[in-house]
Order: structure tokens, then sequence, then C-alpha cells
């Protein structure tokens, strides 16, 4: 079991071996998970922790052990199945709070789980005067669709202090949230920062903050225009390695209906010749020809009934 002594020599000096409860991040996004949270005990102090999106508890455990973190606050709908970005479905069996309580406690004293509350609801249900103090750092790590993101994001801005950092993981696939966010930042008239750290933590300082994630994360952080090209590629570029099963089989279809069109179209065209040719023989018979008096007589008859 970690003991806060231990866990704040690796915290700062940004060793990943803290996450001792699994966490679906890879090596560089746990470095800026450190980095961040670092930055944060560095320029506020002490501060008040809240995550959207926690499944078993991996990003949370540095915070809890953290002195300078006076609380922590898990909102999590705990969904058995989840949608994401790139058109796959993830599932989370046994998705429960108290499932994760128990897997942090084998990690943690007693004293650093006192600190965690937490709140099985979307967080855009949670009301502000339940989160109190208002929270200084929060990562948005819920449901990965930007449409999900963008929600929790406003539903996030009411409990947090003026001045605090929203940060969201994977950002790769929701990029296209954060940008909104940035826009909704600017209709408020909120100042903001953005930076992109590797692999896929976005962080976004707020009020007085702003300054501070440019000045002290950005020296970290990769090319922001770069970053979005490249993640929204990565994106279209999954989604259609995970439909192409299905646009295969669409394709074998169509070419199988093209196939049996281009049948139908033959067997008439055979009819269609097979017919002129016994109308053909017929007219060009002898008896045909013998007949023609006969035929201009009926004709002449059936002109005058029609008369």
């Amino acid at each position: 079991m970690l003991t806060a002594n231990q866990a704040m020599g690796m915290i700062e000096t940004l060793d990943i071996a803290v996450f001792q409860v699994h966490i679906g991040a890879t090596l560089s996004d746990r470095t800026s998970f450190l980095r961040v949270q670092n930055f944060v005990r560095s320029t506020l102090g002490r501060y008040v922790y809240l995550e959207v999106g926690s499944d078993v508890g991996g990003s949370l455990l540095p915070h809890l052990i953290d002195p300078a973190c006076e609380a922590a606050i898990s909102v999590d709908l705990r969904p058995a199945t989840q949608p994401d970005e790139r058109a796959e479905v993830f599932h989370y069996p046994d998705n429960t709070a108290a499932r994760m309580i128990a897997v942090l406690s084998d990690k943690l004293p007693p004293a650093a789980i006192a600190k965690l509350t937490t709140i099985d609801s979307d967080v855009s249900d949670v009301r502000p005067e339940a989160i109190e103090p208002r929270a200084t750092l929060a990562l948005i790590d819920a449901e990965h669709t930007n449409t999900a993101c963008f929600s929790d994001f406003v539903g996030v801005l009411p409990l947090m202090n003026p001045d605090c950092i929203v940060s969201f993981h994977d950002a790769n696939l929701i990029a296209d949230a954060i940008v909104n966010a940035e826009r909704v930042l600017d209709h408020l008239g909120i100042a903001h920062e953005t930076v992109f750290l590797p692999d896929t933590v976005a962080v976004m300082g707020l009020g007085k903050l702003a300054s501070a994630v440019r000045d002290q994360l950005q020296p970290h952080a990769l090319d922001r225009e770069t970053y979005l090209d490249r993640s929204r590629r990565y994106r279209w570029a999954h989604i259609a390695y995970v439909h192409s099963p299905q646009i295969h089989a669409e394709l074998e279809h169509l070419r199988s209906e093209n196939s049996r069109l281009v049948e139908e179209i033959e067997r008439a065209r055979r009819a269609s010749l097979d017919a002129q040719a016994r109308q053909d023989a017929i007219t060009s018979s002898t008896t045909w020809r013998a007949s023609a008096p006969v035929r201009a007589v009926v004709d002449r008859i059936k002109r005058g009934f029609a008369r």
C-alpha cells in the first residue's frame, strides 16, 4: 500500500509507477497527467479535483494520495456500454462505484479514500451546490464522442471555480468538442488557453490560469494545428477500418444485384431477338405471301365495321 511520502516522490518526479490501479492511458498520457497535477499544486497550492468518468479509479489515485488535494469527486453515470467517436461500442462489465472504491482501498490508506465522493450521474444533472468548495481541477474522460464530451464540458463549468483547469483525456478523439468548448468560452468572454500534451491530454486554463497554462505547459505541448489535423485523419481512418467489413459486404451485394440485372437484360434481349426471328420467318414464308389477298379483304371488312 502506498504511503503519501512514497506517492509524492513519484508524482513530483513524474514517475508513472504511482499509477498502481489500471488506467486506460498511454505511458506518455500518464506522464502528462502527473505534469498537470504538479502544475496545479505549484500554482494553486491546494486544490479540489473533479473527474467525469472514472472506471476503476486509475486516474483518481494520484490525487487521493496527494496531501494538496483537499477533496476528489468522481462523477460517472456508470453505463454498461458506451459509444465512441471511432464508430465502436465499448463494454464496461461490473461498472460500479463500489467496485472502484474496493479496488482503490487495496492500494490507498483509509484517509485517502475518505477524500473521495462518488456521484452516479451524468455531470449535466449535478447541481452546483453539490460541489462545495468548487473544483479547481477537472478531468473529462467519460463517453468519447464529441456530443457527449461537449455536454460534459458544459456540465462541468458551473461546478468549477472561475479560475480553474479543465483537462481532457483522449483529446485526439474529441478534438472537435474541445474546439467547440473554446468557442463557448469566447462567447462568454472567459479568458482561456488550451495546450495539447503527449499523447492525448488536452489542458485548458480558464480565467487567471489561462496565462499560466500558456507559460508553463506550452513548452511541453504538441503543435496545435498539426495535432488537430492528425487527430481528424486518425478518426476518419479508424471509422473506415471499423466499417470496412460492412462496406465490403454492401459492395458484394451491389455487384451481385448488378450481375442479376445484367443477366435479366440479356435474357430479355435474347427473347426479343427470338421473337423477331420468328416474326421474320412468318412474314417471309410462302404461306404468308399467299394469304396476303385474304388478309387485305379482312382488313377492309374490319374498317367497314369500325365506321
